[in-house]
């Protein structure tokens, strides 16, 4: 976690502090935003020189999509620092528009928080044992 509170952490610091840990995979969770309150729906980066962060991004995408019902939106190649500058697979994020209306209600809602919370971890489980396919074997997401 690079935040545990509202307050501001630079990019190279969050990079920074993932790399010094030695972190497995590097995930950065936003709420999307957009001039148009009508954009709405989650997607997925990864850094477009990394297969081992499309397979992390996919993996959380996947099962993220399936838990909230948002629109789905793809898992994309970006060049965000985040994901340029970490030694790790990384992904990040877009669980939903905060300026579309209805989506920003979900973000604020528990349950659709804990929802794609874990979802989120899911993703990581699976991506760490290596197959999506082990997404089936939990109980919840069948």
């Amino acid at each position: 976690m690079t935040r545990t509170k509202d307050a501001s952490v630079s990019l190279r610091t969050r990079v920074n502090r993932a790399n010094n840990a030695d972190a497995a995979a590097f995930v950065s969770i936003h709420c999307n935003s957009a001039d148009s309150d009508a954009s709405h729906g989650t997607e997925a980066y990864y850094c477009r020189t990394s297969d081992a962060g499309k397979k992390l991004a996919t993996a959380i995408y996947r099962p993220l999509i399936r838990a909230t019902g948002l629109a789905d939106r793809g898992v994309k190649s970006a060049g965000f620092y985040v994901l340029r500058h970490t030694r790790m697979p990384a992904a990040l994020v877009e669980l939903a528009f905060i300026s579309n209306e209805n989506e920003e209600k979900l973000l604020k809602d528990d349950n659709f928080q804990a929802k794609a919370a874990r979802a989120i971890a899911d993703g990581i489980v699976a991506w760490q044992h290596g197959t999506a396919a082990f997404l089936g074997w939990l109980p919840h997401l069948r």
